[in-house]
């Protein structure tokens, strides 16, 4: 996967986080067929235990090598960045949004985020 290679590339130059927000595809809302034939089927967590969960099965299928945190069961990350189902981020030394992508995954721009990514290292 192109993030991992990156940020294996990059990671004695910046910090790499994945925040898990809300599950985009949960059993209990909308599913996705692909999700669905590549067994990835989860209910909606309840709670910050089970949203955990849910986040570690993400890590392992995945193989990420860097760190992740878990968004509040009130959604405070979802809510102030606008990451459904997915985006990325490039934030500088000050703490201030330097680049962002449009939501995934038609506007996950990959590319964009590592020449963003290089410019800030």
């Amino acid at each position: 996967m192109r993030l991992i290679k990156i940020s294996k590339e990059l990671e004695d130059q910046a910090e790499f986080c994945c925040v898990y927000i809300k599950e985009a595809h949960p059993l209990d809302g909308w599913v996705l067929p692909d999700n669905t034939l590549e067994g990835i089927e989860v209910e909606s967590p309840d709670t910050k235990e089970e949203r955990a969960a849910v986040a570690a099965i993400c890590m392992l299928r995945y193989n990420f090598p860097f760190r992740m945190v878990l968004d509040s069961m009130t959604d405070e990350a979802e809510e102030k960045y606008r990451s459904e189902p997915d985006r990325l981020y490039v934030i500088d030394a000050e703490g201030k949004i330097a680049w962002k992508s449009g939501l995934g995954p038609f506007y996950f721009d990959v590319e964009g985020w590592y020449e963003a990514l290089k410019k800030e290292v």
